[in-house]
Formats: structure tokens, C-alpha cells, sequence
């Protein structure tokens, strides 16, 4: 699925974007955590969205001859 890997390639940005606003010493460690909170809740919604795509992309769909019981 080209969208887990679109979602991948993401979290590897916002992996270096944290790690450059940690290694800032101009920041102090309050406007770095003003700086990273959008990141962390971004690399939030961005894990749980790809956890769902990999079941779905992992999941054997078989479709239900005659309907559900």
C-alpha cells in the first residue's frame, strides 16, 4: 500500500526534526517542548493510522456468499 509507506517515510521526517530541535542548545527546554508537541501528536495519529493499515493490508478478505448469520 503506497500510504504506509507515504506514513513511514513521515515519521522518519518528524524523527529527524525532534532530534534537531533536541540538539538545538539556542532552545530553551520550554520552546523546545512548545516546538515538538505538534511533532508528538502528529507521530501519534500517524502510528495508529499505520497500525490500521497494516492489519487491513495484512487481513485475508473473503467475501460472504449468501450474507452473514
Amino acid at each position: 500500500m503506497k500510504m504506509i509507506e507515504v506514513l513511514e517515510a513521515r515519521l522518519g521526517e518528524i524523527r529527524k526534526e525532534v532530534l534537531s530541535i533536541v540538539e538545538n542548545q539556542s532552545l530553551s527546554l520550554t520552546l523546545k517542548n512548545i516546538q515538538m508537541q505538534p511533532l508528538v501528536e502528529e507521530k501519534k495519529v500517524l502510528e495508529h493510522t499505520l497500525v490500521y493499515l497494516e492489519k487491513i493490508k495484512n487481513t485475508d478478505y473473503k467475501g460472504l456468499c449468501g450474507g452473514a448469520s
